[in-house]
């Protein structure tokens, strides 16, 4: 199998989204788990794609392949479960008048500067009212985001009271006790001596609008991608694409264990994008089956070629070195999912289309999968031809106790081709 060790792409850091917390429209709000706009502008520029053809992105996050798309007149749909991350995709490309921004800016902070009571003060870890010894926010600073939030509603203009939505949820989580570290959150060195309140969220705030009104004094009306709020494996199957797309740029969930919407719990609360805990656990059951969080449906198929049979193989073999029982059935629903997906999408794919996916390797017990490897794999399988897995780089492992002995894992690119 071709392994690009010299791919053009390699240590150019498009497989991170550092680079998106300057840029215009992607710094409304940063999405860590995100790509770079780089790798896309790359695709359509290998492509030649135009305005006749379309792109597809089945796990969308925050809307990198969206808004690089609607930036380059390109239509787009977004497929996202979280929905959350879904608003930020579709609020990124909205545009205003300055005039009607400024006056709702300035009405949303006044309201903001007033404050009103949170019905969340006593919700979980929200506010030192929950009777725990940390919390996430300061009960001011909480207060203060519904005063601007409770008033949204009175913006009839929707794409501005959007954009001043994610500003708001932007801002809060700015002035929160936490700051959001890999496939959790963790509570700042010193988050009570930074004390946040009113006058830090109002700043803050202030400081978010005037970034999001320099972008829309800057761009034109974009053209409006797609946006797909959902569980893309259904979405999919539904054939809801109503065209068949040039291409699918994308990065699935690693498997990793993560769950993408534990670590956005705030946002999908104070967004009221979820009310419950029961609503929570129910969004966990439409993701990719990456995690071991929710008791979601057995899978059934095994059969993904002689390298999973391998790493398999080798991780039931040292099923106590595991740091959950769970793992080797994950891993095989995991793939179980990408099978599918893959299958699906060569249906919707045009003849001569291609299917980028960026992956990493996964490492348990001590075993390393070869994720991208096994990925191609399966593409051969359901009728995609193989043009190369490109190595984007090599990012260091965190030390645990079940697999100490592997320092790095490959991020990659799995390129396919509809066409030898």
């Amino acid at each position: 199998m071709y392994l690009n060790e010299n791919f053009l792409l390699k240590d150019k850091n498009v497989s991170t989204a550092g680079d998106t917390m300057n840029m215009p429209r992607h710094r409304w709000y940063y999405y860590k788990e995100g790509f770079s706009p780089n790798l896309v502008e790359k695709a359509i520029e290998m492509l030649s794609l135009s305005e006749n053809d379309l792109i597809v992105d089945p796990f969308n996050g925050s809307g990198t392949v969206t808004l690089t798309s609607a930036n380059n007149c390109i239509p787009s749909i977004g497929i996202e479960v979280n929905p959350f991350t879904a608003f930020i995709a579709e609020t990124k490309v909205k545009s205003s008048t300055i005039s009607d921004f400024d006056r709702y800016s300035n009405y949303i902070l006044d309201k903001v500067k007033k404050k009103k009571e949170s019905p969340l003060l006593k919700f979980s870890t929200f506010t030192e009212f929950s009777g725990r010894t940390k919390w996430l926010f300061n009960s001011e600073v909480l207060n203060s985001y519904n005063g601007g939030y409770t008033n949204l509603k009175n913006i009839k203009n929707k794409d501005i009271q959007s954009i001043i939505k994610l500003a708001l949820i932007r801002t809060i989580m700015e002035n929160s006790n936490v700051r959001r570290d890999g496939k959790c959150l963790r509570y700042r060195s010193n988050w009570k001596e930074l004390n946040y309140n009113n006058e830090t969220f109002i700043k803050s705030l202030e400081n978010r609008l005037n970034i999001i009104r320099e972008d829309i004094i800057n761009d034109n009306k974009l053209i409006s991608p797609d946006i797909l709020c959902g569980d893309s494996r259904k979405i999919l199957s539904a054939n809801r694409l109503n065209e068949k797309f040039s291409l699918c740029i994308t990065s699935p969930p690693y498997l990793n264990t993560f769950d993408y919407t534990d670590i956005y719990r705030p946002e999908l609360f104070l967004g009221g994008f979820v009310n419950s805990m029961e609503d929570l656990y129910k969004l966990r059951l439409k993701t990719i089956r990456s995690h071991i969080q929710a008791k979601w449906e057995r899978p059934i198929i095994n059969d993904f070629g002689t390298m999973y049979a391998t790493s398999m193989s080798e991780i039931l073999n040292r099923q106590d070195k595991l740091m959950h029982k769970n793992i080797p059935l994950m891993i095989q629903a995991y793939f179980e999912d990408m099978l599918n997906i893959l299958s699906v999408l060569r249906k919707n794919a045009k003849s001569d289309a291609q299917l980028w996916l960026v992956v990493s390797t996964s490492a348990y017990a001590g075993v390393e999968i070869p994720v991208d490897m096994i990925i191609g794999e399966l593409g051969n399988k359901v009728g995609w031809y193989l043009k190369e897995i490109g190595v984007l780089r090599y990012i260091r492992k965190r030390k645990t106790r079940y697999s100490k002995d592997i320092n790095n894992l490959r991020e990659s690119v799995v390129i396919f081709s509809a066409e030898k």
